[in-house]
């Protein structure tokens, strides 16, 4: 589950305090424009704008907002010299202390990005100095207006709950992603296996054990069951949908003689260019968790648009 959606839920259940939210960035800068940081009461944190002296310097200036409430807008120059932050680019931030008015407009973002729909977070500061939220509603007294787009957390489709699943799931949680997880053997989906956020489904086989799922561009599916057949019955039904990542465990023995069966039964090319097999970056990975790093990074990189 992503940051953002983390804090526009705690906001919607009554959460208070002060946020900070990046709404410009120019150059290099640890963090994009909708990255968010939520200030507790008791000084608590959740999410993050780029860590060190940036990060220090911002939750200063919430500390200062939560005793005299003025919200502003503060551009930060990621210089050596002034931050000690070497990116070399800058950042723009509105700083705000939580209002009432605030909480149905992060409950409707935090919905939206619930279930699986992106949203644009619309803010901007009045003349008298207050933050003014909006996600359905156009902004029209305040200037200027920042227009946030939030994406919903990417899927991750898991398909084999074994050792690799299991060490993955939970990593994959953390970077952000929704995680389902299905396999035909029960006793690899209890409770005790996976966390609690990791969807289980519980199939009668992998044969197509995909129509149920709901997969689009920006849902990754990883097969990793327990055999070459459930293998090729998964990846020709991946093949057949719109996942953006497409990762399958195995050698590249095992990828040669996989592709020369669907190629076999007419599968072109361009379609197997998609793909990835051996899974994962090129880190030597031995060990489920290992395996379950790499996995993470190429979906990271596939996410963040390297190739």
């Amino acid at each position: 589950m992503s940051e953002a959606l983390l804090i526009l839920q705690e906001v919607a259940a009554g959460g208070c305090g002060a946020v900070a939210l990046i709404v410009e960035r120019s150059g290099s800068a640890p963090r994009g424009v909708g990255a968010m940081l939520l200030l507790r009461p008791d000084g608590s944190c959740l999410g993050t704008v780029g860590g060190g002296s940036l990060e220090q310097q911002v939750l200063e200036a919430l500390q200062q907002l939560q005793q005299d409430g003025q919200a502003c807008v503060r551009s930060f120059q990621l210089l050596p010299e002034q931050d000690g932050m070497p990116c070399g680019g800058s950042l723009t931030l509105l700083l705000a202390r939580l209002a009432p008015a605030a909480i149905p407009v992060f409950a409707t973002a935090a919905a939206g990005l619930e279930a699986g729909r992106g949203c644009t977070l619309q803010a901007a500061l009045t003349e008298s100095g207050q933050a003014c939220w909006s996600v359905e509603s156009p902004l029209l007294t305040a200037v200027p207006c920042y227009r946030i787009p939030l994406q919903a957390a990417p899927g991750l489709l898991i398909c084999g709950a074994g050792h690799i699943a299991q060490a993955l799931a939970p990593m994959a949680l953390m970077a952000g992603f929704k995680v389902t997880v299905l396999d035909d053997r029960a006793e690899l989906l209890a409770a005790d296996r996976f966390p609690v956020a990791v969807e289980t489904v519980l199939v009668e086989g992998f044969q197509g054990c995909l129509e149920c799922q709901q997969i689009t561009l920006a849902t990754s599916v990883l097969i990793a069951t327990y055999g070459h057949r459930h293998d090729r019955v998964v990846l020709e039904q991946a093949l057949a949908s719109a996942a953006g990542y497409i990762g399958m465990v195995g050698s590249r023995r095992k990828r040669e003689e996989l592709f020369g069966q669907l190629r076999a039964a007419g599968v072109a090319d361009d379609a197997l260019s998609r793909v990835h097999c051996p899974v994962g970056l090129p880190i030597r990975a031995e060990t489920p968790a290992e395996i379950a790093v790499s996995i993470l990074a190429e979906l990271i990189a596939v996410r963040r648009g390297r190739q």
